[in-house]
């Protein structure tokens, strides 16, 4: 038989194989999403008895990891002093959240609603930030506690198997907060706490890179929905075969939604067998991405030039759209196109009733994407800057998904060999 320390390694094994596996059938179901797993689990090269006893000759165990674990304490807890904001920050940030909750209290706290839902956002905010600092002090304090437990339980292995596991998970824990918060506070550009458009628009490729940009409209969906952001789509237009689309606009909301999908913009590039070629050759399309800052008109960040806008430096035309409004829609042309005339710039709303909330749309959208512009460029005048816009074509990509004949998802700083699960969300590596 195995000794107990041997078999506990093969379980463990065992588990983080089967990890992605009940992932997978959890997301897929059946024995559709087995299949790939099953494989990579026969494949695999098995233990042997040799590489067991060398792991448990140099790994220590219970009690003789002890020094280690508390030398990873002690540089966690130097982390955490260096990112932990200061007790004043702290205290204004809890009178800020008694503010807030006493003006949301209040009977008339709806008559704005976008005063309301600015107020609310800015709420969940401060609560976020304080949240993060107390589980941070829980998450310290727990591992303490399971490395005090784990010297005083001395010649008793439950127990010492009990404190290790616990003291282990309580840091690596730690360690992932940790990386949250260094994400948080490295995501401190003038627009990155602003909720994010991100555009998504079919480049060369014809119906290939029409169909390659659902697929990156749903890769950029289940990424927000795996980081707890809020995704809803707001427009599309439909390709020339089902399921394929022209263009998608998504509306991210939640923590740093701009901070995280700025580095996303540009063309994306897909190699694959293309599922519309008749002899399935090699096939390579693009997607352009673009997210943009939601910007109110009060953002401190925003030009005074920007935010009054020269009713001569615009062109505005309108036409009818299909949508929400029923035969409103045909019958008055709520759509709104404006285009900025020194730049370029060009923004169509079509998803409002009403011709004038989808003024006001554009609008808003005008301003981000100027803002942008200047901020980007600040050396260059503010008519000169259009021809920074990346292309989705040939010779110009932000990041390339590989299909065929291998897999491989690869950008300027970060690759990965698992295209199927960067293509299903899991972008942490990339957006990180």
């Amino acid at each position: 038989m195995l000794p107990r320390a041997a078999a506990m390694l093969l379980l463990a094994g065992a588990a983080r194989s089967l990890r992605p596996t009940m992932r997978r059938v959890t997301r897929f179901g059946g024995a559709r999403g087995l299949r790939p797993t099953m494989r990579r689990l026969t494949q695999a090269p098995q233990p042997t008895m040799r590489h067991l006893t060398r792991l448990l000759a140099t790994t220590p165990t219970g009690a003789d990891a002890l020094p280690a674990l508390r030398a990873d304490l002690a540089a966690l807890s130097d982390e955490v002093a260096k990112t932990r904001p200061p007790a004043e920050r702290v205290a204004a940030w809890q009178n800020d959240i008694r503010d807030l909750e006493a003006a949301a209290a209040a009977p008339d706290f709806w008559d704005d609603s976008d005063a309301a839902q600015t107020a609310l956002a800015r709420l969940a905010a401060l609560k976020g930030d304080r949240d993060a600092v107390a589980a941070g002090d829980a998450l310290l304090e727990d591992a303490a506690a399971a490395l005090d437990g784990l010297a005083e339980s001395e010649n008793d292995e439950e127990s010492e198997a009990f404190y290790a596991e616990a003291a282990t998970d309580a840091l690596d824990a730690l360690r992932k907060a940790l990386e949250e918060r260094q994400l948080a506070q490295a995501l401190n550009g003038p627009f990155d706490a602003c909720a994010c458009r991100l555009e998504v628009q079919a480049g060369a490729g014809g119906l290939d890179a029409q169909d390659w940009t659902a697929m990156v409209a749903r890769m950029y969906a289940r990424f927000c929905d795996a980081r707890g952001l809020q995704c809803r789509e707001l427009e599309r237009a439909e390709g020339d075969h089902p399921g394929c689309v022209k263009s998608v606009t998504l509306q991210v909301e939640g923590p740093h939604a701009f901070g995280l999908l700025r580095g996303e913009r540009g063309a994306h590039r897909l190699v694959r067998q293309s599922p519309f070629n008749s002899a399935a050759k090699r096939q390579t399309s693009f997607a352009s991405v673009e997210p943009v800052p939601e910007l109110p008109e009060d953002h401190p960040a925003l030009p005074q030039d920007i935010v009054d806008l020269d009713d001569n430096d615009l062109e505005i035309t309108t036409a009818r759209a299909g949508g929400a409004g029923g035969q409103n829609v045909n019958k008055v042309e709520t759509a709104v196109r404006i285009v900025h005339l020194p730049t370029g710039v060009a923004v169509k709303s079509t998803r409002e009733r009403t011709q004038a909330a989808n003024k006001r749309d554009a609008l808003n959208r005008l301003r981000a994407k100027l803002a942008l512009i200047v901020a980007e460029q600040r050396a260059q005048a503010l008519a000169d800057v259009r021809g920074e816009r990346v292309q989705a074509d040939f010779g110009a990509s932000v990041r390339s998904y590989v299909l065929h004949p291998y897999k491989l998802v690869k950008d300027d700083v970060h690759e990965s060999s698992r295209a199927l699960d960067v293509l299903d969300g899991e972008l942490g590596g990339f957006v990180d």
